[in-house]
């Protein structure tokens, strides 16, 4: 019998895959996905060779995408962040509205849950 939170299922896209791994990728934002923080089994999508990895949701921040900063969305300073937005919409989320909410989505980093599942 297990206890506690279920993990739940975060997808990406496959070109984040070696960012995630190497722990360079420490966030993602999100829209109107429902995640929480707690362990985790992410998946890359499309990607041919790659099993799902097993993490943890660190923590989650809720901002106004038209106020999201470089600093919030842990992008380098400097980042565009109407072209951030603008790439939220093309990339991942066409139907996001301009004053839609996003969740910064905080990936813990180190070895805690850092184990491949294997390919079912």
């Amino acid at each position: 019998m297990t206890t506690g939170t279920p993990a739940q299922t975060v997808h990406f896209d496959q070109k984040h895959y070696t960012a995630v791994v190497s722990g360079a990728k420490v966030s993602t934002v999100r829209w109107r996905e429902d995640l929480h923080e707690g362990p985790a089994i992410f998946i890359f999508d499309n990607h041919p060779t790659v099993r799902p990895l097993t993490r943890q949701v660190a923590a989650l921040e809720t901002h106004d995408l038209a106020h999201l900063s470089p600093l919030a969305a842990r992008q380098p300073p400097g980042t565009d962040m109407t072209n951030f937005a603008k790439q939220l919409r093309v990339n991942y989320y066409p139907e996001m509205p301009e004053d839609a909410v996003v969740q910064v989505v905080v990936i813990a980093t180190g070895h805690h849950g850092d184990s491949s599942l294997p390919t079912t």
